[in-house]
């Protein structure tokens, strides 16, 4: 039946009021049942001689992009990796992560990208609950890699550098740079240099390529870890290939265009969104090892990017960067954000931001979790609403819970975000308890991820978040305590012109909880005396008296994770 002719019931999840967006060939049309490196070969065997990627200049086609790859799984074999095995890669973005990742997808092993600024201990832990046997490290973090891979048992430990694929004038200037780091712990036995360990495949030969089930461990990724150390989720590669070909099929793009990876490789919203994802819609991903803000103007004249996805935190700077004045942003067709929350004030502000520089393109925003591989709801070039991070992905559903009443909310109902993904996780590593808590079986019998985001989902199927339960700060004098998300008072604050970011958070006195908000201002203004006024001027008129700041502090930047959320947890501390 036609979604028009449908009897509407009044809740999302049944009607899916999102599907008329949708073709009836991207609704029908089924998910790929592969390995990542195959969905990648057939999505380029035809297109070879085009460019797969470009690292500070030089670029890559997917002949030499599928050439390398087999050279390094030959590597990987000769270091006896077999089929199953997890291999943990310490890294930031560059072609030789590109390059381990599908390599070790195509022997049938397991890459496990791990955070690059975890401590030695932190490392330890993330090798022996992966009992990886061979552990790959980008050079600038190989001593206390190889530290913590002598603790945990690691047999090698292989070391590579930025510099390997840079063009060559790029290659001597960072050698020369970079000759201040301590490489002592080369010498290590159980140290290997990346050029050697290339030069071992020669000694395999013949097509290493496994045939794997795809419903198995593809990727071992991790949660966030802003509460306790990061859980271990494991993710299949029809779960990832998922995502990558509902963006395929539904997202508005050309062979050969280029898309701009500024994201870690060590989040998925990196690693797939940013990579796997790009690779197979045919484009060609400039890939920045360490991202900075106030490069954006070289990077848009570099690349000439059509394709942009990021984090909210890194595109907010373009606001206040002098060299835009006159910058021409007519390449960029998509810039989207994910990984945290916009604010409807920066998202016009944004929006205004790239049409004065002769951009057509709007800020797409984004929604996900680590557990359905990163995205599972979306904004698209015609299909976006302010102040919502989009409708759900075609294969997706979406469903607002009232745990208080055990029932599904109706339109514009608030209650928490449940998902229901093709994306799905398999499970926790090792951690059921946790698994129950986020999977739950309905009344109706079937299962739904409780993501702890708070939202509700208007009659267009645009998802709308409000909070996050998590967040939910308790406040008000004793017997007439109230709950607030801190997103509601965040956004007011936003609305003063002069403030760049703001972060609430709860502070207890002696006689109850108070909010104390931490600001940042726009580099035009120095008097935060008199945005404070303003700021507290705005929140006596809109906000209840329980729910307005009592102290404020002003900070030339919020904290942000590694995954480049704002780190509301060392705020709090």
């Amino acid at each position: 039946m036609n979604t028009e002719e449908k009897k509407l019931t009044g809740y999302p999840s049944i009607d899916k009021p999102w599907l008329k967006y949708y073709s009836e060939e991207a609704i029908n049309a089924e998910l790929p049942n592969c390995s990542l490196y195959e969905y990648l070969w057939e999505n380029n065997k035809d297109y070879l001689n085009e460019y797969a990627l470009n690292y500070f200049g030089r670029k890559i086609t997917y002949r030499e992009l599928v050439e390398n790859i087999d050279v390094v799984a030959k590597a990987f074999v000769a270091q006896g990796v077999k089929a199953g095995d997890v291999c943990t890669v310490v890294s930031l973005s560059c072609v030789t992560s590109v390059l381990c990742f599908y390599a070790l997808n195509k022997i049938g092993a397991v890459p496990n990208y791990v955070n690059v600024l975890a401590a030695e201990e932190e490392l330890q832990k993330y090798f022996s609950e992966a009992e990886s046997g061979l552990v790959v490290t980008l050079d600038l973090f190989g001593e206390k890699v190889a530290h913590a891979a002598t603790k945990a048992g690691v047999k090698k430990v292989v070391v590579y550098s930025l510099a390997e694929w840079m063009p060559l004038p790029i290659k001597l200037g960072f050698i020369c740079k970079m000759r201040k780091v301590d490489k002592e712990f080369l010498h290590d036995d159980e140290v290997m240099e990346w050029k050697d360990f290339v030069s071992s495949a020669k000694r395999i030969k013949g097509d290493v390529t496994c045939k794997k089930d795809a419903n198995s461990l593809g990727l071992l990724a991790h949660t966030g870890g802003t509460t306790g150390f990061p859980k271990s989720v494991i993710l299949s590669d029809n779960a990832l290939n998922a995502v990558a070909c509902q963006y395929k099929l539904c997202m508005e793009h050309n062979r050969g265009e280029v898309f701009l990876n500024a994201i870690v490789p060590f989040v998925v919203y990196g690693i797939l969104t940013c990579m796997h994802m790009p690779l197979c819609l045919g484009l060609c991903v400039a890939i920045i090892p360490k991202f900075e803000a106030a490069n954006w103007i070289n990077y848009i004249k570099k690349y000439h990017p059509n394709h942009i996805a990021s984090i909210p935190s890194y595109v907010e700077p373009m606001l206040n960067v002098e060299k835009f004045m006159d910058a021409d942003m007519s390449c960029v067709k998509t810039l989207a954000v994910g990984g945290d929350g916009m604010n409807e004030k920066l998202e016009n502000e944004l929006n205004l931001f790239l049409q004065k520089h002769q951009s057509k393109a709007k800020i797409l925003k984004g929604y996900g979790m680590t557990e359905v591989c990163a995205t599972a709801v979306t904004c698209y070039k015609n299909i976006n609403k302010a102040g919502s991070v989009g409708i759900p992905l075609v294969k997706n559903n979406v469903l607002i819970y009232d745990n208080e009443q055990r029932e599904e909310c109706r339109y514009n109902g608030k209650g928490e975000v449940c998902l229901s993904c093709a994306s799905t996780m398999i499970e926790y590593r090792n951690n059921e308890k946790e698994m129950n808590n986020l999977i739950k079986k309905h009344e109706n019998g079937e299962n739904w991820i409780h993501t702890g985001d708070l939202g509700y989902v208007d009659e267009d199927g645009f998802l709308f978040l409000v909070g996050r339960m998590k967040r939910m700060m308790i406040l008000g004098p004793e017997g007439m305590k109230y709950k607030v998300y801190p997103q509601m008072i965040e956004e007011q604050i936003s609305k003063v012109n002069e403030v760049q970011a703001v972060c609430v958070v709860s502070v207890e006195t002696k006689k109850n909880s108070v909010v104390k908000a931490y600001v940042v201002v726009k580099e035009y203004c120095e008097k935060t005396v008199e945005v404070e006024k303003k700021i507290r001027k705005m929140c006596d008129e809109e906000l209840s008296d329980y729910m307005r700041p009592q102290y404020y502090e002003f900070l030339d930047e919020l904290p942000l994770t590694a995954a480049g959320k704002v780190d509301y947890k060392a705020l709090e501390e």
